[in-house]
């Protein structure tokens, strides 16, 4: 039997508004993933988990998994596993999303493969677990111009009931869908602002610079002025004015946003939804 080498993961947590900007700048290779893949964990559940604690010891199962090649050679450990784990705390990183992972026998490559934590054989995911896990989907389907329609679930290719019996895709896509609907629109809008910026406004951009870069990172449009530097009490300080906008529906006075607001797009749980809890940690339901 041939012993895998350690798994590689990426062991961050993400929120949903740095998530959709990682996703949208993420580079996918050359020949990006072409399905994404719903799962639930069943175990952990969502009361076991504990953040990077149980996504470690998640690795430590994968790498003890054993699975023979096409050769017919056995082998001992994953050398992936699920892209995202998605829980109450946020969206984890977990394989690398430019590369296989595990996820569907016979249906990893060129797939994304993503586990919401928890058990949904008897009720839906609910709360900030499926809020993200709906702008999760939702970045991913906008990133790489998927159909939200061809979303697969781990049960269209086995007997496990994953991603939960009481998850259905009449209820998943519609949502979905509407999170990329709104995503594009606003993307629009954003791209327009920022086209009449560029031909208005100020066009020697330095991206390197560290304030241009912080800049885009708060939502402004662009630079309006050259750096310059002042001192005051001794210290040294270098300066330039940025483009902000407002922008407002017309007829909907009352709606007024800042630009970086109205491009904010993120999903709300519903009300109710699980919180997490602690507890042991048990195999994931992802193979």
């Amino acid at each position: 039997m041939i012993k895998e080498p350690p798994m590689v993961i990426d062991g961050r947590v993400m929120q949903q508004k740095d998530f959709v900007a990682y996703v949208m700048a993420k580079e996918f290779g050359p020949e990006p993933p072409t399905a994404i893949f719903l799962h639930h964990t069943w175990r952990p559940a969502q009361h076991d988990w504990q953040g990077l604690d149980t996504l470690l010891a998640m690795k430590a199962y994968y790498e003890h998994q054993s699975w023979v090649d096409e050769a017919g050679q056995a082998h001992s450990g994953w050398t992936a596993g699920p892209h995202l784990f998605i829980a109450e705390d946020g969206i984890w990183l977990f394989s690398d999303m430019a590369y296989d992972g595990v996820g569907v026998v016979g249906h990893n490559h060129l797939s994304l493969h993503i586990e919401m934590v928890g058990d949904f054989d008897s009720d839906p995911p609910s709360g900030k677990t499926w809020a993200n896990t709906v702008t999760a989907l939702g970045a991913l389907h906008a990133r790489l111009g998927l159909e939200t329609k061809s979303l697969m679930f781990h049960r269209d290719f086995s007997s496990k009931t994953c991603p939960g019996n009481a998850v259905t895709k009449e209820w998943v896509i519609p949502q979905v869908e509407a999170w990329v609907r709104e995503f594009r629109q606003y993307e629009a809008l954003r791209n327009a602002v920022m086209d009449q910026a560029r031909r208005l406004f100020y066009a020697n951009i330095n991206p390197e610079a560290a304030l241009y870069r912080v800049s885009q990172a708060r939502g402004l449009l662009g630079p309006l002025s050259d750096e310059w530097t002042v001192d005051a009490n001794s210290q040294h300080y270098i300066v330039q004015f940025f483009v902000d906008a407002l922008v407002v529906p017309v007829g909907q006075w009352k709606q007024v946003k800042r630009l970086s607001e109205v491009s904010d797009v993120t999903h709300s749980p519903p009300p109710g939804g699980a919180g997490a809890g602690s507890g042991s940690v048990t195999p994931a339901d992802s193979e």
